[in-house]
Protein backbone atom coordinates (compact mmCIF):
# COMPACT_ATOMS: atom_id res chain seq x y z
CA UNK A 1 0.00 0.00 0.00
CA UNK A 2 1.52 3.27 -0.75
CA UNK A 3 1.22 4.75 2.31
CA UNK A 4 3.08 2.09 4.04
CA UNK A 5 5.71 3.06 0.74
CA UNK A 6 5.53 6.39 1.83
CA UNK A 7 6.04 6.32 5.52
CA UNK A 8 9.21 3.78 4.70
CA UNK A 9 10.24 5.82 2.08
CA UNK A 10 10.13 9.45 3.48
CA UNK A 11 11.83 7.93 7.08
CA UNK A 12 14.83 9.97 6.80
CA UNK A 13 12.95 12.84 5.29
CA UNK A 14 10.80 13.51 8.58
CA UNK A 15 13.39 12.78 10.77
CA UNK A 16 15.35 15.59 9.04
CA UNK A 17 12.79 17.94 9.64
CA UNK A 18 12.44 17.35 13.37
CA UNK A 19 15.87 18.97 13.01
CA UNK A 20 14.63 22.14 11.76
CA UNK A 21 16.04 25.31 13.74
CA UNK A 22 12.42 26.28 14.39
CA UNK A 23 10.95 22.82 15.04
CA UNK A 24 14.00 21.95 17.19
CA UNK A 25 13.13 25.09 19.43
CA UNK A 26 9.64 23.86 20.19
CA UNK A 27 11.03 21.40 22.97
CA UNK A 28 13.82 23.99 24.76
CA UNK A 29 12.91 25.22 28.09
CA UNK A 30 13.04 28.86 27.05
CA UNK A 31 10.49 28.77 24.36
CA UNK A 32 8.91 31.47 24.26
CA UNK A 33 5.49 32.96 22.94
CA UNK A 34 7.37 34.78 20.40
CA UNK A 35 9.09 32.02 19.23
CA UNK A 36 5.90 30.59 18.85
CA UNK A 37 3.87 33.38 16.91
CA UNK A 38 7.16 33.54 14.60
CA UNK A 39 6.49 29.61 13.82
CA UNK A 40 2.91 30.46 13.02
CA UNK A 41 3.77 32.66 10.90
CA UNK A 42 6.46 30.56 9.34
CA UNK A 43 3.50 27.99 8.24
CA UNK A 44 1.29 30.13 7.35
CA UNK A 45 3.83 31.76 5.09
CA UNK A 46 4.34 28.15 3.54
CA UNK A 47 0.65 26.79 3.39
CA UNK A 48 -1.16 30.12 2.09
CA UNK A 49 0.77 29.07 -1.23
CA UNK A 50 0.65 25.44 -1.10
CA UNK A 51 -2.89 25.52 -0.30
CA UNK A 52 -3.69 28.14 -3.15
CA UNK A 53 -1.77 25.18 -5.21
CA UNK A 54 -3.82 22.62 -3.92
CA UNK A 55 -7.35 24.21 -4.96
CA UNK A 56 -6.54 24.02 -8.65
CA UNK A 57 -7.83 20.19 -8.32
CA UNK A 58 -11.07 20.87 -7.18
CA UNK A 59 -11.91 17.29 -7.95
CA UNK A 60 -9.54 15.77 -5.42
CA UNK A 61 -10.56 19.23 -2.66
CA UNK A 62 -13.65 17.15 -2.80
CA UNK A 63 -12.81 14.01 -2.59
CA UNK A 64 -11.05 14.20 0.36
CA UNK A 65 -13.55 17.05 1.91
CA UNK A 66 -10.62 19.39 1.67
CA UNK A 67 -12.33 22.22 2.89
CA UNK A 68 -12.34 20.81 6.23
CA UNK A 69 -8.74 20.01 6.26
CA UNK A 70 -7.06 23.56 4.99
CA UNK A 71 -4.97 24.51 7.54
CA UNK A 72 -4.20 28.33 6.66
CA UNK A 73 -7.53 29.54 8.64
CA UNK A 74 -6.55 28.14 11.38
CA UNK A 75 -3.18 29.13 11.13
CA UNK A 76 -5.12 32.61 10.82
CA UNK A 77 -7.23 31.73 13.91
CA UNK A 78 -4.34 31.46 16.19
CA UNK A 79 -2.71 34.37 14.95
CA UNK A 80 -5.10 36.53 15.50
CA UNK A 81 -5.90 35.31 18.82
CA UNK A 82 -2.19 36.05 19.37
CA UNK A 83 -1.88 39.50 18.40
CA UNK A 84 -1.20 39.32 14.99
CA UNK A 85 -2.99 42.41 12.94
CA UNK A 86 -4.43 41.68 9.57
CA UNK A 87 -2.17 44.01 8.25
CA UNK A 88 0.37 42.10 9.24
CA UNK A 89 -0.77 38.65 8.53
CA UNK A 90 -0.75 40.51 4.54
CA UNK A 91 2.63 41.47 4.98
CA UNK A 92 4.24 38.33 5.80
CA UNK A 93 6.76 36.77 3.51
CA UNK A 94 5.43 33.57 1.34
CA UNK A 95 7.59 30.88 0.38
CA UNK A 96 8.50 30.49 -3.09
CA UNK A 97 9.99 27.30 -3.13
CA UNK A 98 7.03 25.25 -3.18
CA UNK A 99 7.34 21.37 -3.67
CA UNK A 100 4.95 20.45 -7.25
CA UNK A 101 1.70 20.36 -7.60
CA UNK A 102 0.62 20.07 -10.77
CA UNK A 103 -0.58 16.51 -11.26
CA UNK A 104 -3.26 14.71 -8.57
CA UNK A 105 -0.18 12.42 -7.45
CA UNK A 106 2.33 15.14 -7.12
CA UNK A 107 -0.19 16.78 -4.55
CA UNK A 108 -1.54 13.80 -2.96
CA UNK A 109 2.50 13.26 -2.17
CA UNK A 110 2.43 17.15 -0.64
CA UNK A 111 -0.84 16.42 1.49
CA UNK A 112 0.40 13.29 3.33
CA UNK A 113 3.32 15.56 4.49
CA UNK A 114 0.45 18.09 5.55
CA UNK A 115 -1.51 15.38 6.64
CA UNK A 116 0.78 13.68 8.97
CA UNK A 117 1.81 16.71 10.55
CA UNK A 118 -1.75 16.86 11.73
CA UNK A 119 -1.59 13.46 13.34
CA UNK A 120 1.61 14.05 14.75
CA UNK A 121 0.80 17.56 16.25
CA UNK A 122 -2.03 16.65 18.96
CA UNK A 123 1.05 15.61 21.35
CA UNK A 124 2.53 19.08 20.71
CA UNK A 125 -0.58 21.11 21.69
CA UNK A 126 -0.78 19.31 25.38
CA UNK A 127 3.00 20.96 25.42
CA UNK A 128 2.75 23.90 24.09
CA UNK A 129 -0.31 25.05 26.26
CA UNK A 130 1.04 23.78 29.54
CA UNK A 131 5.10 25.62 28.15
CA UNK A 132 3.10 29.00 27.31
CA UNK A 133 0.26 29.06 29.26
CA UNK A 134 -2.09 29.08 26.68
CA UNK A 135 -5.84 28.95 27.11
CA UNK A 136 -8.19 27.58 24.11
CA UNK A 137 -6.70 30.54 22.05
CA UNK A 138 -4.28 30.17 19.77
CA UNK A 139 -3.97 26.26 19.32
CA UNK A 140 -6.39 25.51 16.60
CA UNK A 141 -3.79 24.47 14.11
CA UNK A 142 -1.53 22.18 16.60
CA UNK A 143 -4.83 20.84 18.05
CA UNK A 144 -5.79 20.29 14.15
CA UNK A 145 -9.01 18.06 13.60
CA UNK A 146 -9.41 17.15 17.53
CA UNK A 147 -10.62 14.37 18.21
CA UNK A 148 -11.19 13.39 14.66
CA UNK A 149 -8.00 13.59 14.10
CA UNK A 150 -7.45 9.69 13.92
CA UNK A 151 -9.94 9.54 11.88
CA UNK A 152 -9.05 12.17 9.31
CA UNK A 153 -6.02 10.35 8.87
CA UNK A 154 -7.14 7.01 8.73
CA UNK A 155 -9.58 8.92 5.82
CA UNK A 156 -6.99 10.18 4.08
CA UNK A 157 -4.90 6.96 4.13
CA UNK A 158 -7.57 4.90 3.11
CA UNK A 159 -8.18 7.21 -0.16
CA UNK A 160 -4.32 7.17 -0.92
CA UNK A 161 -4.07 3.52 -0.84
CA UNK A 162 -7.44 3.54 -3.31
CA UNK A 163 -6.34 5.96 -5.57
CA UNK A 164 -2.79 5.56 -6.40
CA UNK A 165 -1.65 2.99 -8.77
CA UNK A 166 1.84 1.59 -8.98
CA UNK A 167 2.62 3.44 -11.65
CA UNK A 168 1.83 6.30 -9.40
CA UNK A 169 3.66 6.01 -6.64
CA UNK A 170 6.71 6.90 -7.32
CA UNK A 171 6.09 10.40 -8.45
CA UNK A 172 3.50 10.58 -4.90
CA UNK A 173 7.08 9.39 -3.25
CA UNK A 174 9.27 11.94 -5.04
CA UNK A 175 6.49 14.65 -4.14
CA UNK A 176 6.27 14.11 -0.58
CA UNK A 177 10.08 14.20 -0.21
CA UNK A 178 10.01 17.15 -1.57
CA UNK A 179 7.71 18.62 0.32
CA UNK A 180 9.40 17.58 3.81
CA UNK A 181 12.69 19.42 2.01
CA UNK A 182 11.09 22.41 0.97
CA UNK A 183 9.03 22.62 4.48
CA UNK A 184 12.14 22.40 6.14
CA UNK A 185 14.22 25.13 4.09
CA UNK A 186 11.55 27.48 4.55
CA UNK A 187 11.43 26.69 8.45
CA UNK A 188 15.43 26.99 8.24
CA UNK A 189 15.00 30.67 6.35
CA UNK A 190 15.30 33.87 7.98
CA UNK A 191 13.66 34.89 4.98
Amino acid sequence: MISETLKAQTAACHDAIENARRFTRLGSEDFSRDEYVEMLTRFYGFYKPLEEAFRLHPTLMTALNYQQRFKLPLLIQDLTDLGVSTEALEALPLCTDLPPTASMAQTLGCIYVMEGSTHGAQFIAKRLQAKLQLDDKGLSYYRGYGSQTMSQWKAFKDYLDATITPVDEPVVVAAATQAFECLQRWMDSDH
